[in-house]
């Protein structure tokens, strides 16, 4: 049975799925319904078919009237991907790894000496022990149109289906959703920094003199822009390679490790609008990206990152995104990293944060998260300084 919000505060009733029960979900008949079923009902059974290095992790779905939800429940893991695992976010990837980018020996050198007993302490304190609302398992989660009673039924139904577990909202911002976002700070969650996220107007992007440049480069290097339902198995299992020549070789191999499977996934039943650069019968360069509420975000960007940087096959991806989002008058969240680079195509920065409720919990759950937080409040304006 379906279990439902026992305080009937409202007429909502929120209803929480497992993989047991997943065939009696009534799908919502909206677009954001649509994809969500395209999307979730082949990942219930197994996500790691679909995104290899998501272990220990349980995929559910909650439904509050005609919003659906995906909700991620995980237990701690070292391979995990950041996307379903705090402690891979905030130790391994942002703790171990990205340090890297500071170009400073000595100060990589007493962070590292720091994060041995942090990570030991995270580990003790159950850090990954928590529940991840509106999580897609990818980079960037946008929410779905949803109204201030729906979604303040959902954060009190949480606590109660979860008594034991950090609730966690990914991808909470002020820009794009500044409802989610005062909904729960109303409601007591804390926000903890996740990154820094750029946010580009694809019409303001346009007007830049760098568009109108970076359209001169992809005429001159002659690749043809092909859409996903023209590419071939073959070309999906390059584009698998090209993502993980960028994403995991050059960043990190805790980002989501996607397979085949779900590249197919996504031209087949266009959970990704791919687009892929082509020349001389040879695709060197892909992206994808999906569309919520006016918002648009491409979680797969790869290229072949052994050809010349004269080729410019990032600033191509970008340039395509642009196009794409000004075809269909769509404000594009750019994500987070090479922030110098969106800046000057207009892109402006927003800080996301994980939006965190533990006071259900005993003190010593709660405490990494409080540390978490003030170690996120401290590095907020170096962020911010340092258009990362």
């Amino acid at each position: 049975m379906a279990l439902s919000n026992p305080s009937g505060a409202t007429h909502y009733h929120p209803t929480l799925y497992t993989r047991e029960n997943i065939a009696s979900l009534d799908w919502p008949p909206t677009a954001d319904g649509d994809y969500a079923r395209r999307y979730l009902l082949p990942m219930m059974d197994d996500p790691q078919k679909y995104i290899r290095n998501v272990h220990n992790t349980q995929l559910m779905i909650a439904k509050v009237d005609d919003v659906v939800i995906p909700i991620t429940v995980t237990d701690f893991h070292p391979d995990n991907t950041y996307t379903c695992s705090p402690y891979s976010h905030y130790v391994s990837y942002g703790g171990f790894e990205e340090v890297h980018h500071l170009n400073m020996p000595l100060v990589e050198t007493l962070i590292k000496a720091i994060m041995v007993p942090a990570a030991w302490f995270f580990r003790y304190t159950e850090l990954d022990k928590v529940v991840y609302v509106n999580n897609y398992l990818l980079s960037t989660n946008l929410y779905p149109s949803i109204t201030a009673a729906q979604f303040e039924v959902l954060c009190e139904a949480l606590t109660v289906w979860f008594p034991d577990r950090v609730i966690v909202f990914r991808s909470v911002d002020k820009r794009k959703n500044p409802l989610v976002y005062d909904v729960l700070k109303q409601k007591n969650f804390e926000m903890v920094l996740s990154r820094q996220v750029w946010y580009m107007d694809a019409a303001e992007a346009s007007r830049t003199r760098q568009y109108k440049e970076d359209a001169r480069v992809l005429r001159r290097h002659g690749y043809e822009i092909v859409e996903g339902k023209d590419l071939s198995d073959d070309e999906l299992r390059r584009a698998v390679q090209l993502y993980n020549l960028l994403y995991l070789e050059k960043y990190s191999y805790f980002n989501p490790q996607f397979t085949f499977e779900f590249l197919r996934l996504a031209r087949n039943e266009e959970i990704l609008h791919l687009r892929a650069l082509r020349r001389d019968g040879r695709v060197n360069a892909v992206m994808g990206f999906f569309i919520r509420d006016g918002a648009m975000t491409q979680p797969l960007f790869g290229y072949d990152t052994s050809l010349p940087q004269e080729e410019g096959l990032y600033r191509l991806l970008t340039l395509i995104t642009l196009q794409e989002g000004l075809k269909r008058n769509l404000l594009v969240h750019a994500s987070g990293g090479v922030g110098k680079f969106k800046k000057i195509r207009g892109g402006k920065s927003v800080i996301e944060y994980n939006a965190v409720f533990a006071k259900h919990l005993p003190p010593r759950k709660q405490l990494p998260w409080k540390l978490l937080k003030v170690i996120g409040e401290l590095a907020i304006p170096y962020f911010q300084k340092n258009d990362f």
